[in-house]
């Protein structure tokens, strides 16, 4: 299969996944949702490497992989809290930053990003700007008023999830399916640990088993396609294709829950999106 088009059903699991686990968010607890969707990840990646023949990678790549469980853990609680409780257009566009993060540690390690990646975080940071200033069009049941607290789980999104990139970048030089095992063990442990001091209320019904299992399915199609996208593929392009996700995520808001924006926020998103694509290019 063409890395272009691996690239592509990366960026549609990712979005879709994204769009299911704050849709679920609304009417179950965001736990609930984390725990069994991360759950069906670990039981499908674990399937997987019982089948691969490969040796163990050292504790070293295993560790950052841990590291990236639970920078995955704030990224991905706060996506599908804020994609719960705020706008989705606005959470998902601004969760598209996470990709300055490691910009960030590469000028700390002194290698300057290019002139590409600094005029996208300029206007990706514009973008966050025109989205925390702009008004909601008209009152939604879901949604808080204030696109502030949208663009607010946003930026802890692109945080916790632009930690996560960076650490499975390290992880992954060790075995990229070592690294997602990793990863999964990490956040699955600490989701176990928040779900028996929460202790929820409610039972799922057995439809809502499969919605949370195809979640978690999802994201590690996700990452799946990535990896190999990015080993048949020109890198540079590999990163923009699977960097589009966001927009899956809006179009599905602005479709199925009917979900409207103003010019501002328009034109934020925009900004947004065009400055996630200009840093992945770089």
């Amino acid at each position: 299969m063409p890395a272009v088009l691996l690239a592509l059903l990366s960026s549609l699991s990712y979005g879709v996944s994204d769009y299911l686990g704050g849709l679920k968010s609304r009417n179950l607890p965001t736990i609930t949702v984390l725990l069994v969707s991360q759950t069906a990840a670990l039981v499908a990646i674990t399937a997987t490497l019982a089948l691969a023949v490969g040796d163990i990678p050292s504790a070293r790549y295993l560790g950052y992989g841990v590291l990236a469980g639970v920078a995955e853990v704030v990224g991905l609680s706060a996506l599908y809290h804020g994609l719960a409780v705020g706008k989705m257009s606005i959470v998902a566009a601004v969760a598209a930053t996470a990709p300055i993060v490691p910009v960030v540690a590469s000028v700390i390690s002194g290698d300057a990003p290019g002139a590409i990646q600094w005029f996208g975080i300029v206007i990706a940071i514009g973008g966050v700007s025109l989205l925390a200033l702009g008004s909601s069009s008209e009152d939604e049941p879901h949604a808080l008023s204030k696109p502030g607290v949208s663009v607010i789980f946003g930026l802890l999104t692109a945080a916790g999830l632009g930690c996560f990139m960076l650490a499975m970048d390290h992880s992954a030089q060790g075995s990229a399916q070592w690294a997602l095992l990793s990863a999964r063990v990490s956040s699955v442990g600490i989701f176990t640990l928040a779900f028996l001091v929460i202790r929820p209320k409610g039972e799922l019904k057995l439809q809502e088993w499969g919605w949370l299992a195809l979640i978690g399915i999802l994201l590690l199609t996700a990452d799946s396609f990535y990896a190999v996208a990015s080993l048949k593929g020109v890198l540079s392009v590999v990163a923009v294709l699977s960097s589009l996700y966001p927009v899956v995520t809006i179009l599905l808001a602005r479709i199925h829950l009917g979900e409207r924006l103003t010019p501002k926020q328009v034109g934020g998103i925009a900004f947004v999106l065009a400055g996630a694509v200009a840093l992945s290019v770089g």
